[in-house]
């Protein structure tokens, strides 16, 4: 009997172990409060309603005011206790006083329990030399730098209950797409911080759990919006870039991502709030979180691929050998074969 017959069959025995010792729920929910930020909609609202309904008590981080009341008003009647927080994670003070507030309604005989990094914004403007630093920042600022203030705030109150802490990046954090670079660079410092905290943490019994979802039919995947961000980069850059590229490809790119995003795209959220939800009850949680069969078998398997492999199939994606070409590319290619 060799190495692979052995280690075939201890692969089948430790997931087996893994399903049994993730069923082991966290005792006394009831006593142990959570904080999600992003929770005006999407998956932020979802997991507070799912808390509350299950009787762990929630605060809720909102940016705006209407989140706030109607977060509110559809969370009454259940078991749990859910206090909504302004919040606004780009804002050092704002957090700083989210944590503060939730210090002092947080009852004597409850802990904070978890922080839920939740949210979070999806840039998609083309190629990066129609890019602004500025677009780099706001992707930064929310995506990754926010998080980075939660952890920071609310930190003393995790190290006293021994909790948790959750944060959502992508599988963007891990293969990035075209066209996609600041949302993917911000997702992708997100994973590695969570990684450095996650060891740097074990020693005070903290879990740091990574969320990685594939695409999902929120509000930050709004077809329009996307169009009018990729007209509005496009509009702020020098018309030498503006020719080097041409409005064909401006167009086409729009249109092909667009669909490309939209028809990858899941209606299922639950896949994500479940597994949020699981991160945040179970007595093991996992490091990781793989959210939706995409990334469970396209693009997390995509990530150990070759890298050439890994841009060809990119390549394929957007059309193959139709792909739209910047316009001096095309013209150079064009020259070439005359």
């Amino acid at each position: 009997m060799g190495f692979w017959f052995y280690l075939i069959l201890w692969i089948p025995i430790y997931y087996g172990l893994r399903y049994l010792w993730e069923l082991i729920p966290v005792g006394d929910l009831k006593k142990k409060a959570v904080f999600i930020s992003g929770c005006d909609s999407g998956f932020g609202r979802l997991l507070a309603l799912k808390c509350v309904k299950n009787g762990i008590p929630v605060f809720a981080g909102c940016y705006n005011k209407q989140g706030q009341e109607s977060l509110e008003k559809e969370a009454k009647g259940h078991l749990g206790r859910l206090v909504t927080v302004p919040l606004d994670i780009t804002k050092d003070d704002s957090v700083k006083a989210a944590a503060e507030t939730v210090k002092k309604l947080l009852p004597s005989d409850e802990t904070l329990w978890a922080i839920v990094n939740n949210a979070g914004v999806f840039n998609c403007y083309g190629p990066d030399a129609w890019t602004s630093i500025k677009d780099y920042q706001d992707a930064f600022e929310i995506n990754t730098l926010g998080h980075i203030r939660c952890v920071h705030a609310f930190l003393p109150m995790l190290k006293k209950s021994k909790g948790r802490i959750i944060t959502v990046t992508s599988v963007a954090g891990r293969v990035s797409p075209p066209c996609g670079a600041p949302y993917s660079a911000s997702k992708y410092a997100a994973e590695a911080y969570m990684d450095a905290i996650r060891r740097e943490l074990a020693p005070y019994g903290i879990y740091c759990c990574i969320l990685e979802p594939e695409a999902f039919k929120t509000d930050l995947l709004n077809e329009e919006a996307m169009i009018k961000r990729v007209e509005h980069a496009w509009n702020q850059t020098d018309e030498e870039t503006k020719k080097a590229y041409g409005e064909k490809f401006k167009n086409e790119f729009v249109l092909k991502w667009n669909q490309v995003f939209h028809k990858l795209a899941t209606p299922h959220l639950h896949y994500v709030v479940d597994n949020y939800y699981h991160a945040i009850t179970a007595r093991f949680p996992r490091y990781r979180y793989r959210c939706g069969w995409m990334a469970l078998l396209f693009y997390i398997p995509m990530s150990y691929l070759p890298t050439g492999l890994e841009d060809y199939i990119f390549t394929l994606g957007s059309g193959g050998k139709n792909v739209a070409l910047p316009a001096d590319v095309e013209a150079e290619r064009n020259k070439k074969n005359n």
